[in-house]
């Protein structure tokens, strides 16, 4: 194994005016072994801002445990992959492509994408080298020496490819900052505001689709990401693009004047790789995750009612792929997490038609519990999460319905045509949930 080792700093923007960052550790690589160092007066710190929920015990104490830990896999692994929580940084699919070719790297190596990508990650994270002649950290080389491993000299790491981003998902998208009446994604180093998501070739509506979807769930009041249809001329982008229509989505972890607020997803709270992000189980993790918001949250209340119609809203309107990558808790004060605001509202129903049986395989899946998801299967649900005033919380999800069946139609007039069938079907009946009592 070689002697040296490449290290980057973790450093977390803090709440307030934009700039004021804290540096709370190192992330180092050792032949394959990737390890996230915390600093000692991070781990030391019962006010630390909050990575995620993942690294938090049941006490202080706990926390302190996790977070100075030799071997939990939260913190290292020695697999040439980064522990959990780093890969769901990473992006999937055309947008990992695009970062290993502008890092000229591999798609299988994450700390090169990572670093890459370090001004511009999700959340208020940034990652970036330090100069060699600081030497190595003394908690980097402090961990590797006790675990018996030569670290003799610092390796020469790159600085974040200048206008590259890390954005989750696997449609192609681009980051973005507004220039006047324009969009474009060379933002010199700085990280974007805006995501800018395109159509595919095989679904050339999907930008109508998903706008779409905002509008549904808009016209149900719930808290939606801000969210517009730009045209191509509108927005400056690498290369040739062959669609007219671009989705303009606003984001709420880097606001426009540069602040940052911290992020996570339900995969990175509930410890999942990105492979798993459809969980164990729809029900088994909507319980755990209402359990999360219920007793952490800062607005419980609130936000547990969100949850709740979000997802009735989501099966009345064929989402399938509302997966734990497109949930997420947002930390406006750095500390307590709240339910960030929805995003990614796809009827991804629509595309079932005309494509093979096996196309969509997971997706149909969900669709047939979806289907048949039950009054009393919320009322189940309800009871394993641990919820109170269940009669209360089934009587708005049921006006929910009827406020759906009430003004859906007329905002799917200018649907694709395969969305609003889709949709329609599923208002008439073609759900459980939307079927009358009795």
């Amino acid at each position: 194994m070689s002697t040296s080792i490449r290290y980057l700093r973790l450093s977390m923007h803090l709440p307030g005016p934009p700039g004021r960052r804290r540096g709370i550790g190192y992330l180092s690589q050792y032949g394959d072994i990737l390890r996230v160092s915390f600093d000692d007066d991070y781990i030391a710190d019962p006010l630390r801002p909050v990575l995620s929920l993942s690294y938090q015990g049941e006490t202080e104490a706990a926390t302190r445990q996790i977070l100075a830990s030799a071997r939990d896999a939260r913190l290292v692994r020695t697999d040439g992959r980064w522990p959990v929580y780093f890969q769901n940084l990473l992006p999937e699919g055309h947008n990992r492509e695009r970062l290993a070719r502008e890092r000229g790297c591999s798609e299988g190596d994450e700390f090169e994408l990572l670093a890459a990508a370090g001004h511009d990650l999700m959340g208020a994270l940034e990652v970036e080298p330090v100069p060699l002649q600081d030497g190595v950290p003394d908690v980097v080389r402090h961990w590797h020496t006790t675990q018996g491993l030569d670290v003799l000299e610092p390796g020469f790491v790159e600085y974040p490819v200048e206008d590259a981003a890390s954005l989750p998902g696997v449609v192609t998208k681009f980051s973005a900052v507004q220039d006047g009446r324009r969009y474009t994604v060379h933002r010199h180093g700085q990280a974007g505001s805006t995501i800018l998501k395109l159509p595919t070739t095989a679904h050339p509506d999907l930008v109508a689709n998903e706008y779409t979807g905002y509008q549904l769930c808009h016209a149900l009041g719930l808290h939606c990401a801000q969210a517009r249809v730009i045209t191509r001329a509108e927005a400056e982008l690498p290369g040739h693009i062959p669609f007219d229509d671009i989705l303009a989505v606003q984001r709420f972890d880097h606001l426009a004047g540069g602040a940052r607020v911290h992020m996570e997803e339900f995969n990175q709270v509930l410890g999942y790789a990105p492979r798993q992000k459809y969980g164990k189980g729809m029900e088994r993790d909507w319980a755990t995750m209402l359990l999360v918001l219920n007793r952490l949250s800062g607005q419980p209340v609130q936000d547990t009612r969100e949850f709740l119609a979000r997802m009735v809203a989501f099966i009345l309107m064929g989402n399938t792929d509302a997966h734990l990558k497109n949930w997420a808790l947002l930390y406006p004060d750095g500390r307590t997490p709240q339910l960030a605001p929805l995003y990614d509202p796809v009827c991804v129903a629509a595309f079932f038609n005309g494509a093979p049986e096996r196309q969509y395989a997971v997706n149909r899946a969900i669709d047939r519990t979806l289907r048949a998801f039950t009054w009393e299967d919320v009322q189940a649900l309800l009871r394993s999460a641990g919820l109170l005033r269940i009669p209360r919380h089934l009587s708005l999800l049921r006006d929910l319905v009827a406020r759906a069946q009430a003004l859906w139609p007329a905002l799917l007039d200018g649907a694709p045509a395969s969305m609003a069938h889709a949709v329609r079907e599923r208002l008439a009946g073609g759900v459980a949930l939307a079927r009358p009592r009795g």
